[in-house]
């Protein structure tokens, strides 16, 4: 008798996932589109759970993220404060007063080609493919033209100020590093922050890095790398970094590779524009 009940039981669990799993999925305007085979809705769960945690680790906490309810839950879930987290609905028509929002297949069929051609041209990172893609997009205030063209004037200016640090002695750029700054590459903040450090110490900068998976190439690189010479110096440098304020108040940690000492430097996204001007 217990095992025909136990028996029961799971199959009657077993009846309600199959069926959780395979029922219509419901659009943001309240109307059901197909069914999605239970590997799709995997698909689907894995790629928002990607999203969230690369956005609870790398979107700064103040930002606005404008959301499907699936995508606020798992960033929620992911440690995103809720009070940073706009859902996007039948009744919210677009995601502005955002900084972030996250295009998953219920934002595109809400706001179709406005989603990218008016409100969020920039793609800061990708994840999953298909009807599972799932890209965390950078919103624009004024406007896709208006935000394009203030950042290909960003580009220039960041271009600038990078070669104009590669002229500084204090200043040692590894290849790759040089590259960057020469390229326009490096997010204004970290230019800004490295031309103070330059003016107190000699900085070894290893590389730039720190771009979403997929990301458009006109993202800049939001970290750096320097190389430490002695405690002293260490203590010092880290002693600068955080004493800065808003928005140059990075996120800073200490790796070790065999007898060097590693200072990480790294901002969240998205990268602010118009931090420099021209000289």
């Amino acid at each position: 008798m217990v095992s025909g009940l136990v028996i029961a039981l799971v199959a009657a669990i077993g009846t309600a996932i199959y069926l959780a799993e395979a029922s219509p999925s419901v659009r943001l305007d309240g109307r059901t589109q197909s069914a999605s085979a239970p590997g799709a809705v995997r698909a689907a769960a894995a790629s928002r759970k990607s999203a969230a945690s690369w956005i609870a680790a790398q979107v700064g906490h103040s930002v606005i993220v404008a959301c499907d309810p699936a995508m606020c839950a798992a960033l929620q879930q992911a440690g995103f404060p809720a009070a940073d987290v706009s859902t996007i609905g039948a009744s919210s028509a677009d995601p502005m007063g955002s900084g972030i929002v996250v295009s998953t297949m219920a934002v595109r069929d809400q706001l179709g080609s406005r989603l990218t051609s008016v409100y969020a041209p920039i793609v800061l990172a990708s994840f999953g493919k298909g009807q599972d893609l799932v890209q965390v997009l950078a919103t624009a205030p004024d406007g896709a033209a208006a935000y394009r063209a203030a950042e290909q004037s960003d580009v220039q200016l960041r271009q600038a100020a990078g070669r104009q640090l590669l002229r500084n002695h204090n200043i040692r750029a590894s290849g790759s590093a040089a590259a960057a700054l020469a390229a326009g590459q490096v997010d204004s903040r970290l230019l800004i922050t490295l031309a103070a450090l330059a003016h107190g110490y000699q900085v070894g900068v290893l590389w730039f890095s720190d771009a979403g998976p997929a990301a458009s190439p006109e993202v800049p690189l939001r970290a750096m790398a320097i190389r430490s010479a002695n405690s002293r110096y260490l203590r010092s440098v880290l002693s600068f970094l955080h004493a800065q304020q808003a928005p140059y108040l990075a996120l800073t940690y200490i790796t070790r590779s065999g007898s060097s000492t590693i200072v990480h430097v790294q901002f969240t996204a998205p990268s602010p524009p118009g931090l420099l001007t021209k000289t």
